[in-house]
């Protein structure tokens, strides 16, 4: 997100170039995070590479590998948010002032926020900086684990007491064989790099191969978390995101393991207990839930004359329908919801729907008062 500057042409010429000083600060320490990001991504290749292809049976110092990797991208994330704190500190001594305006001190809240967000957006970049790396670091060491077990799989098992050798069916899994031979039942385990393939490799690739699903998936949750009022519908949204994300997962895994347990449809629903069983908001009560889901149905369906007769009808608190409205983006019905309101405080008849749309009388006051309601809720969304 880009940090708007013009928001400091607002700001008295004596006061904005301060602020403006420090929004130059901050988007030159991003560019430093961002060549550093590169700086680490290449030495992060080139040590995993160099860890896996050295010793690929090394589990150990290999899942060290990765975690030092990651590490180094939440110590990045710290740095961000310490480079914020203190340009907060600056930001909040030049902004007490009493000399700023009101309308001042809205853009200088508006620009600050655009700051803020920024920085979380750039600490979520680089801790999926870290995992996308670890990713790919595991499907390349999966890989190397393939070409192991290939090898591994062609390798003839003989008895333990006489020696005589086993007819092993499966080789990906601890079996009980009977020797033909001598009638002794021995416990064969799997090799090293066959375990290590079908435990952690086929993990890493199935990862890998649902990375565009990750994303769509993080950009969901985001967009789903940033609502201060969530529908069932927004929840859905997301969760298909979620299911999606499963199923390339396990579809993957399934293409390439020769026994899976269950099927992809049975372990997609395994996950997906999980996230339905999360409360996606828990902390509003039925009622309040209820007139805003069918608020904002009717609305999105276009449906003006049920529209106006839910608003008459609401018992939700106004401000709280308004946003609703606003951050889904229909604001079109958010300015029948404000003539509802005002009609309901004024005793007066503003808003009515009739086959050629939706038409409003025409009343000084009403649109004084609806763009200082529209400019608030602008303004909360854009300092949220």
């Amino acid at each position: 997100m880009t940090i708007d500057k013009n928001q400091l042409n607002e700001v008295s010429p004596q006061r904005a170039p301060a602020f403006a000083a420090l929004v130059d600060r901050y988007n030159a320490f991003e560019g430093k995070i961002g060549a550093r990001v590169e700086e680490i991504r290449a030495e992060a290749i080139a040590g995993i590479t160099e860890l896996v292809e050295g010793n690929p049976l090394d589990s150990g110092a290999i899942s060290a590998g990765f975690s030092a990797v990651t590490s180094r991208f939440h110590q990045l994330g710290n740095k961000v948010d310490q480079a914020v704190e203190k340009l907060e500190e600056e930001w909040s001594v030049k902004a007490d002032d009493d000399g700023l305006k009101d309308k001042e001190r809205r853009r200088l809240d508006v620009v600050w926020s655009q700051v803020v967000r920024n920085s979380r957006a750039l600490r979520e970049q680089l801790v999926r900086e870290g995992e996308k790396l670890e990713i790919q670091g595991g499907a390349h060491w999966a890989r190397v684990l393939y070409n192991l077990m290939q090898q591994e799989y062609g390798q003839s098992v003989s008895c333990p007491r006489c020696a005589g050798p086993l007819p092993v069916a499966l080789r990906f899994q601890t079996a009980n064989e009977t020797c033909p031979h001598c009638g002794s039942v021995n416990e064969i385990l799997p090799k090293m790099g066959t375990a290590l393939y079908f435990g952690s490799g086929l993990h890493h690739l199935a990862q890998e191969a649902a990375m565009p699903e990750a994303e769509a998936m993080a950009r969901a949750e985001e967009r789903y978390q940033a609502l201060r009022h969530q529908t069932k519908a927004d929840h859905e949204a997301y969760l298909a995101t979620v299911e999606a994300y499963w199923t390339r997962y396990y579809t993957t895994i399934a293409s390439m393991h020769p026994a899976p347990v269950r099927t992809v449809p049975q372990s997609v629903a395994d996950k997906m207990i999980h996230y339905r069983n999360n409360p996606w908001n828990d902390n509003v009560d039925d009622l309040e839930r209820q007139e805003k889901d069918r608020l904002l149905q009717l609305a999105q369906a276009g449906d003006a004359p049920g529209f106006i007769a839910a608003c008459k009808a609401l018992r939700m608190d106004m401000d709280e329908a308004r946003m609703a409205l606003y951050e889904h983006g229909l604001t079109d019905f958010l300015g029948v919801l404000l003539a509802v309101n005002f009609e309901r405080k004024h005793q007066v008849s503003i808003v009515q729907a009739g086959p050629g749309g939706v038409s409003f009388a025409r009343h000084p006051e009403f649109e004084k008062w609806r763009e200082k309601k529209l400019a608030d809720l602008a303004h909360e969304l854009a300092t949220r």
